[in-house]
C-alpha cells in the first residue's frame, strides 16, 4: 500500500510551523509486540482463574494500563494489593525473548535520525512502567528516549499525556508529533489537537486499517522507512 497522506486542509494549517518533537506509541509501533501482551494476559488470568481467556476478551481492554487489563480479566480492582502484577511481569520479561526479540527494523536508526534532526524523543503508551521499561530496555531503545509517559488503569490517558509533555517542553499543538498504530491513538491525538502519523506497518495492521482511515489521521504510512523522510518535511 502506498504512503497515504491525509486531510490537506490540516496540512495546510500547520504549514510553515516547525516540528520540535515526536512522542511515540510502544506496542504496534516501535515494536511487534502485541502478540506478547496478549499471550501475557492469557497465561497469567489462566494460571489465576483456570481458565485461558480467548485473545478478544483480552484485546476489549486494551486501551487501559496494565493493572487496568489484568484487573478487568480477573475481575479484580486495579490496585487491589493481592493483584497478580509481578507474576504477570514475569511472564512478560521471560517471553519476550521469543516472541518479541527486537524492535521492528529500522527503528534504532530511525528514532536516532529524529534526534538528529533536532526534534525530541519521547514515548506515550498505554502500558505502564512495569512492561513498557523492559521492552525499550530488551530492544535497546531507551537511551534513545528523553521522556515516556504511560497509561491509567480505568481510562485512555495518552491524551493527558500529550497534554503533559507539552507543558513539560512548553509546545504548542502543532509544533508536537504523535505516531501511534491504533484508531484510539488517532481520536486522543486528536483530542489535544496534536498532528497523528497512523504507523500501519505492523503484521496486525490490516486487520484495523478501514477503522483507522474512518477516523482520517493526518498521515498514514506502511512502511517505518516513510517516517523519518515525512517528519524533516513538517
Amino acid at each position: 500500500m502506498a504512503n497515504k497522506k491525509l486531510t490537506a486542509p490540516a496540512r495546510l494549517w500547520y504549514g510553515g510551523c516547525m516540528l520540535k518533537a515526536v512522542i511515540f506509541d510502544v506496542d504496534g509501533t516501535l515494536g511487534d509486540t502485541l502478540p506478547l501482551c496478549i499471550e501475557t494476559y492469557r497465561r497469567i488470568a489462566e494460571e489465576v482463574t483456570g481458565r485461558r481467556p480467548a485473545a478478544g476478551e483480552v484485546t476489549r481492554h486494551f486501551g487501559l494500563s496494565d493493572r487496568g487489563v489484568l484487573g478487568a480479566l480477573l475481575g479484580m480492582e486495579p490496585d487491589d494489593p493481592a493483584l497478580p502484577v509481578s507474576r504477570m511481569v514475569e511472564i512478560y520479561c521471560a517471553l519476550h525473548p521469543a516472541m518479541a526479540p527486537a524492535p521492528f527494523a529500522g527503528a534504532v536508526e530511525m528514532l536516532r535520525g529524529v534526534a538528529e534532526a533536532g526534534m525530541r524523543v519521547g514515548v506515550v503508551s498505554g502500558k505502564e512502567a512495569y512492561t513498557a521499561e523492559p521492552t525499550l530496555r530488551f530492544f535497546g531503545l531507551r537511551g534513545l528516549i528523553e521522556w515516556a509517559g504511560y497509561g491509567e488503569p480505568t481510562h485512555n490517558a495518552k491524551a493527558a499525556r500529550l497534554q503533559e509533555v507539552m507543558r513539560l517542553w512548553n509546545l504548542q499543538p502543532h509544533e508536537l508529533v504523535y505516531v501511534g498504530d491504533a484508531p484510539s491513538d488517532i481520536t486522543q491525538a486528536r483530542a489535544v489537537g496534536v498532528r497523528i502519523v497512523n504507523a500501519a506497518w505492523s503484521p496486525s495492521a490490516p486487520a484495523e486499517e478501514q477503522a483507522c482511515l474512518q477516523l482520517h489521521p493526518d498521515f498514514r504510512l506502511t512502511d517505518m522507512a516513510q517516517l523519518l523522510p515525512l517528519l524533516r518535511s513538517l
